[in-house]
């Protein structure tokens, strides 16, 4: 059947000051559906179907019906409309920018208005964060970022990229992960004239020239160098989110990105403390983590804990064996897992797990990365440095990392063993971590793990080291460790 936009698709793109021949062009036509409620293309229909091409090749269709009423081919590959451009050599050479729009009809006003390399994101913008939970609507999973990851390879060649989405919450969350994917130095932010929301709405208000002014005055994110108040975009306050245990709030509020030390005697809960604070992050915030942690087992021993941790009081009444694939899932859901391949000859160097964990940002949108313990990496220190000098720049690639994705690292690391000389064991401090002072210095949070009495079965929790104002305060909390759940519980909390 032949492809052609009729009347009614000519009139609508007219009503939006959008060419229409420059819409039938790349292949936009109109449809109505048949007697069998089949969708076919019909030069009298009223529904407008957007095609989706790589390398020439239709591989997803949008279809608009009056109403704003926006569905999909079923089962379509999820990529950028118009996304054939991304190959062009002027975006990869740096000649021209890519712009990103959050829908069709933003895309196609700035190539009517000269901007011939832009794209649309498939889906649009997801909907506003509710509160304490960022990455609803957000999570890869659904497919809202699936497009990112089928044309990562393509993207990485590009040089600059102009975020011209909606000026509303849901715009300025994609703003947001987009940014946090791409990397804040290859993206441009725009401003849009007052009372506009999208680059549609400056054409249809202010004319073409405006939106050439608005993609033309597209400035930097702020990532290096000097800059002026003015140079930087409007930015949400620095979000604090609960730990999962109430007077721990009052010490320790997390947020992303950060990195945050751990530390603590061998045997005294590091590792099972820190995984109650990721399943709580998960319960609370809908946080994904990616677990790095060659010491434990996947299956069955970290498995098992997990289901322990999480199955507390998950489908309550059911016998534990019976919750257990609906606690499974859940997990499944919400952790990733870091593991070397027994068949590769690579390393387990920093640099390999911060590689994978790019990629966990990228297909599944992790917000945590742990890291249990560290002396289990096979450290790259360079003959001209110092232990000292090679964990401080190490630090550095996490923290790195951690801006750039916007994630929260956990970094375990094993004391030396002057803690326990002559027999006598005393509570660390960040300065007892093996290989560098750095460990005290440079994390967002220090947090000692120690059991004051082996047999009490109660944990101190010493919050030792809290970067930023209103982040949290230095103290120490005890809880009480259930053996059965492995769960912690707050029993006392003491300020320093």
């Amino acid at each position: 059947m032949t492809k052609t936009l009729g009347p009614k698709g000519v009139e609508a793109f007219e009503g939006r000051m959008i060419d229409p021949e420059n819409a039938a062009r790349l292949g936009i036509y109109t449809a109505r559906k048949n007697s069998d409620g089949e969708i076919v293309p019909h030069d009298g229909g009223n529904i407008i179907v957007f095609p989706f091409t790589e390398n020439g090749a239709v591989v997803n269709e949008k279809f608009r019906a009056p109403g704003k009423k926006f569905w999909q081919t079923q089962g379509g590959r999820r990529t950028f409309w118009n996304s054939d451009i991304l190959d062009d050599p002027a975006l990869q050479d740096g000649r021209l920018a890519l712009v990103i729009t959050e829908g069709e009809l933003d895309a196609l006003t700035a190539i009517d208005c000269g901007f011939p390399c832009t794209v649309s994101v498939p889906d649009g913008a997801p909907p506003p964060s509710e509160a304490h939970k960022p990455d609803d609507g957000i999570s890869d999973e659904k497919g809202k970022f699936e497009f990112l990851w089928n044309n990562r390879d393509r993207l990485k060649r590009i040089k600059r990229f102009i975020l011209a989405v909606d000026n509303d919450a849901p715009g300025k969350n994609l703003a947001s992960e987009l940014v946090r994917r791409l990397s804040a130095s290859r993206c441009l932010f725009v401003a849009y004239p007052e009372g506009c929301k999208d680059l549609n709405d400056v054409r249809q208000r202010h004319g073409a020239e405006a939106v050439t002014a608005v993609l033309n005055g597209a400035q930097h994110y702020p990532v290096k160098g000097v800059f002026t108040l003015a140079d930087y975009p409007d930015q949400e306050p620095v979000k604090t989110f609960e730990t999962g245990w109430e007077t721990m709030d009052e010490l320790m509020k997390m947020f992303a990105p950060s990195l945050t030390a751990v530390t603590g005697i061998p045997g005294h809960g590091k590792s099972t403390w820190l995984t109650n604070l990721l399943i709580n992050l998960a319960e609370l915030h809908g946080w994904k983590s990616a677990i790095f942690s060659p010491e434990m087992p996947v299956v069955p021993h970290m498995r098992d804990k997990m289901r322990r941790i999480a199955g507390r009081d998950t489908l309550e009444g059911l016998a534990f064996d019976k919750r257990l694939p609906a606690i499974d899932q859940w997990l499944s859901e919400h952790f990733l897992f870091i593991d070397h391949d027994d068949e590769e000859d690579e390393d387990i160097s920093l640099e390999w797990i911060i590689e994978r964990a790019a990629d966990a940002v990228l297909r599944y949108g992790i917000r945590v990365l742990a890291i249990d313990p560290w002396n289990e990496i096979e450290h790259a220190k360079r003959r001209d440095e110092t232990m000292s000098e090679y964990i401080g720049r190490a630090i550095r690639a996490l923290k790195k990392f951690s801006r750039k994705y916007e994630v929260a690292v956990f970094v375990i690391a094993h004391p030396t063993k002057d803690v326990a000389l002559h027999g006598k064991q005393r509570v660390p401090s960040l300065y007892d971590v093996d290989g560098s002072a750095a460990w005290f210095n440079k994390p967002d949070f220090g947090i000692v793990i120690d059991i004051p009495e082996a047999a009490v079965p109660e944990t101190a929790i010493h919050v030792l080291k809290v970067r930023f104002e209103g982040t949290g305060q230095k103290g120490r909390v005890n809880m009480a460790f259930d053996r059965a759940t492995s769960r912690y519980h707050l029993k006392t909390v003491k300020y320093e």
